[in-house]
């Protein structure tokens, strides 16, 4: 319990810390402006959800997010990814690509380009100090015990990370797995728990199903997709939807071959937009963060129109 005059105080310093800094005082900046006036920052204790459809681009913009908050910010922090869905080799590439601007095809399959090879270099060069704040595990198969018991050995050591980002959580072990709704139901308080106990902000992706069109209207993933799942969101903090322009279609509605930005422009070949809806918010507004994704390089920056 916390009397008025001890929040006005964390106010406060909340908002001199933003005008000093440019960072909420309360969280880690994800190093995206909009999403952090979004969010305030990945706060300590807090459970987020980013939901997304696959092959809709959720990885690589996790891997974005973690590139800024842990080499590219003014500020780097240490951060712990839990990758569930692909090889450690393969979010070395992705990273690659993402901060050279390097085609992923180019790094992952090889260049006969000399010029290419020396790019690389001098960039991982460039980043090799930073490089190891973000600590990588790709076991593909983890328990919440298990991560628990590595995150004990992380503060032991005096090396917790700032974030713990799990990709994705349909594939954590179980016990006894038994019925999916029933690890649905057990997965979110477990979760909330680890980041309530290590004093660390948890962000999780669990993957959305498709809607049913004879029920709804339209192709938006809602919370009630995940309800439908038993995921318990009374745990969560705040949950996000990745979705693409697509996911705004009608049933009927032909996909678009030509992709074009909010304001009617046509994208270069490879480029979509990502739109980040944020419609369960302890932290903040109820709102859509726009996002511009060149998914050729892994490049996913902010749409500031």
């Amino acid at each position: 319990m916390q009397t008025l005059k001890n929040i006005f105080d964390a106010e406060l310093d909340r908002l001199i810390n933003i005008q000093q800094f440019q960072e909420p005082a309360m969280g880690a900046s994800s190093g995206y402006k909009y999403l952090d006036r979004a969010l305030n920052g990945f706060k300590p204790q807090h459970l987020y959800l980013l939901s997304a459809a696959p092959e809709s681009g959720k990885t690589a913009f996790l891997l974005n997010l973690l590139l800024r908050m842990t080499v590219k910010k003014k500020n780097p922090v240490k951060a712990l990814l839990y990758s569930l869905d692909v090889s450690a080799a393969e979010v070395a590439q992705r990273l690659l690509s993402c901060h050279s601007c390097i085609r992923l095809e180019d790094i992952f399959y090889g260049s006969t380009r000399t010029d290419l090879i020396e790019q690389l270099y001098i960039d991982v060069d460039q980043i090799k100090d930073l490089s190891a704040n973000l600590l990588i595990d790709d076991y593909p198969s983890r328990s919440l015990a298990s991560m628990r018991e590595q995150l004990a050995d992380l503060k032991a050591k005096n090396e917790m990370p700032a974030i713990v980002v799990i990709d994705n959580i349909n594939r954590i072990a179980v016990a006894d797995p038994g019925e999916d709704d029933a690890i649905s139901s057990s997965l979110l308080p477990g979760l909330k728990q680890l980041a309530i106990d290590f004093n660390v902000p948890v962000l999780c992706s669990p993957q959305t199903s498709a809607v049913d069109p004879d029920i709804e209207m339209d192709s938006m993933p809602r919370l009630s997709s995940l309800r439908k799942k038993n995921f318990n969101l009374d745990h969560v903090d705040v949950v996000m939807f990745l979705v693409s322009p697509n996911f705004y279609r009608y049933p009927g509605e032909e996909e678009q071959t030509t992709m074009f930005s909010r304001l009617g422009h046509p994208m270069p070949e490879g480029f979509s937009e990502m739109h980040v809806r944020i419609p369960l918010n302890r932290c903040g507004p109820i709102t859509t963060v726009y996002f511009t994704a060149n998914l050729e390089c892994q490049l996913v920056y902010e749409d500031g129109v």
